[in-house]
């Protein structure tokens, strides 16, 4: 048997979102409803009641582990998603390409991604790559441009330690703040912040007489003068899904951080052709690429983020209009394509994103399973609404296990 989860990034809502439905609700969804008809649906906390989660989080959980035992921060999945080889003692970090005025010894935050620049970045990711910290022996860094403003940051060297806050102001005319160990941080914290600290000053002396950057300044543009580093994190410790349950599976994902939750997680990474990850990302060939998967692997985990993108941007209406296209494109070519007779599929978000809101929300998200062995409940459409009735109730994480169940792919628990 197969077995495919298709996470549709930040895919719930609440009944605010569009004249009193969500968006799911008010979306033209034939093939998702068609699969509702055939399956059974539930109610999912991605990590627990109340809990709001981050998108890294919700990820593990969803997968299975408990990210309160395994989660050591974000940047190390943003650094393995982007094909950075992080090694044991390597601290990584999510970074923002960001434009600042100087102020004194320090810097005011114009601008946290630079006007979401288009191009240039590698150019600017190899001057950073370049610089050699003077404060902090033995240090070395390692920076690499993702899309538009967003990059990838190692430390690595000898005692250093992810127990330190961030650089990231996250508003607007703040002053960007100096990195500090964290409470009862010993030696390894105090020099991992030295070297921030001096890394971000040296960032802006390097981009700031950058000639994109002077080219930028001349058009009226916002230069991306400094670097912003948040999410400080280790390798985690994390046993591989194929020595848990015996199978072998992909993550095909167009954003960083999705690929490297499923490399942590042991997965092998496959690229779709025009996967952006955005409102523009090609998702035919993303289930052309998970067809093409399953004639090898047990399993591919399919993650899309449009629909997470369109929440955080507060515009119901662009929500809506990817989840059609979703369905359309991606859902309805695999419903055509599959061995319904040998594949089990679920389809679930990682966390509910209101329009009104524009970010991660408490709320449970819908889940949906179809397969030979579901048993189908009563459901006839796909939505937060059918689900809340569903045969499947309302659980906490562990979407991928209750996937691989049906399988029969789950070892059994005690004798």
């Amino acid at each position: 048997m197969k077995a495919i989860l298709i996470i549709a990034d930040g895919l719930g809502g609440r009944p605010r979102d569009a004249g009193g439905k969500t968006c799911l609700e008010a979306a033209r969804t034939p093939s998702l409803d068609a699969l509702a008809a055939r399956g059974a649906l539930g109610l999912v906390d991605p990590i627990g009641p109340g809990i709001r989660p981050g998108s890294d989080t919700s990820h593990l959980s969803l997968l299975g582990y408990d990210p309160h035992a395994v989660y050591t921060g974000r940047g190390v999945f943003e650094c393995l998603g982007m094909g950075m080889g992080v090694g044991p003692g390597d601290v990584c970090f999510r970074a923002n390409f960001a434009t600042v005025e100087r102020m004194g010894d320090g810097f005011r935050l114009l601008d946290r991604r630079a006007g979401r620049i288009a191009s240039g970045q590698e150019d600017l990711a190899r001057a950073l790559s370049g610089i050699r910290l003077k404060d902090v022996s033995g240090v070395e860094v390692e920076f690499q441009a993702s899309t538009e403003h967003r990059g990838a940051f190692i430390l690595r060297g000898k005692g250093l330690s992810r127990h330190v806050t961030e650089t990231d102001p996250h508003e607007v005319g703040a002053v960007v703040p100096l990195a500090r160990p964290t409470l009862a941080a010993g030696e390894g914290a105090r020099r991992t912040a030295s070297a921030l600290n001096e890394f971000t000053k040296r960032s802006f002396e390097v981009l700031e007489a950058h000639p994109i950057n002077r080219a930028r300044a001349k058009e009226g543009k916002p230069p991306a003068n400094v670097v912003l580093l948040r999410g400080a994190s280790d390798l985690p410790r994390i046993e591989s899904i194929e020595s848990l349950y015996g199978v072998r599976g992909a993550v095909i994902a167009g954003g960083a951080l999705y690929r490297g939750v499923g490399l942590a997680c042991g997965m092998e990474r496959i690229d779709a052709p025009g996967a952006t990850g955005g409102l523009d990302t090609d998702l035919r060939s993303k289930a052309q690429t998970t067809l093409r998967a399953l004639e090898r692997l047990d399993y591919v985990f399919l993650h899309v983020k449009g629909t997470d993108t369109a929440g955080h941007d507060r515009k119901g209406p662009a929500k809506v209009a990817f989840i059609e296209r979703m369905d359309a494109e991606l859902v309805g070519l695999l419903v055509a394509e599959l061995d319904w007779d040998e594949t089990h599929l679920a389809l679930t978000g990682d966390h509910t994103t209101p329009i009104d809101f524009g970010d991660h929300s408490t709320d449970p998200v819908p889940a949906l399973f179809v397969g030979p062995n579901v048993l189908p409940d009563r459901a006839t459409a796909y939505s937060e609404r059918e689900a809340a009735y569903g045969g499947l109730g309302r659980w906490s994480g562990r979407v991928l296990p209750v996937l691989f169940g049906y399988n029969n792919w789950n070892p059994k628990f005690g004798s």
